[in-house]
């Protein structure tokens, strides 16, 4: 597992398609594309989401501790399952968490759960699109939402973890300015 960084600052639209462009002074600058609001947004999670939310990320990461540490199904969901609650039951009352749920067209799909903490790294806990929703670059419009609105709190940056073997996000995160800070290893028995 990887740990990547970004810090950014939106700086305005830049030639006809409306992308935006972030400036990181270390790491220079990354390219959003802007869609119409009207088939974008960001809320507030729903409540009657969250069940869907959680158990799509308890069978990503599932399928992470697999693919990384070779679990068993069995292993890898009790693993997963208890992480996620973990981090439920920790996020509990604290007003720096945020839930934020993408919509396209009015439906949700998918969502973002992070930690805005002023003067410190903003950390990227988890970030879903619906299967029937990706390669459409809706993941990469919500982490620019989330990462203007940790700005916007008052964050120096966004920290996320993310699987090696997880290519695809690897290299989303690596287009949009995120360099590796960290190593996690693991040594098998």
């Amino acid at each position: 597992m990887a740990a990547y960084r970004a810090v950014g600052a939106f700086v305005g639209s830049l030639g006809e398609d409306g992308a935006r462009i972030f400036i990181n002074r270390q790491w220079g600058y990354w390219v959003v594309p802007e869609i119409r609001p009207a088939e974008a947004s960001y809320v507030n999670m729903p409540p009657a989401y969250r069940p869907k939310f959680f158990a799509g990320l308890v069978a990503y990461q599932t399928t992470q501790l697999q693919q990384a540490m070779g679990y068993s199904q069995e292993v890898a969901h009790d693993l997963a399952y208890h992480q996620v609650q973990g981090v439920q039951h920790d996020d509990a009352g604290l007003p720096h968490r945020h839930l934020v749920a993408a919509k396209w067209k009015k439906n949700i799909i998918g969502g973002a759960w992070y930690v805005a903490v002023p003067e410190r790294a903003s950390s990227l806990l988890w970030i879903m699109i619906e299967d029937a929703y990706q390669g459409q670059g809706h993941g990469r419009r919500l982490l620019a939402h989330v990462a203007e609105q940790a700005r916007a709190a008052g964050a120096t940056g966004l920290v996320l973890h993310v699987f090696t073997a997880n290519a695809l996000a690897v290299t989303l995160y690596q287009k949009l300015g995120f360099s590796d800070i960290a190593k996690e290893m693991f040594l098998p028995w």
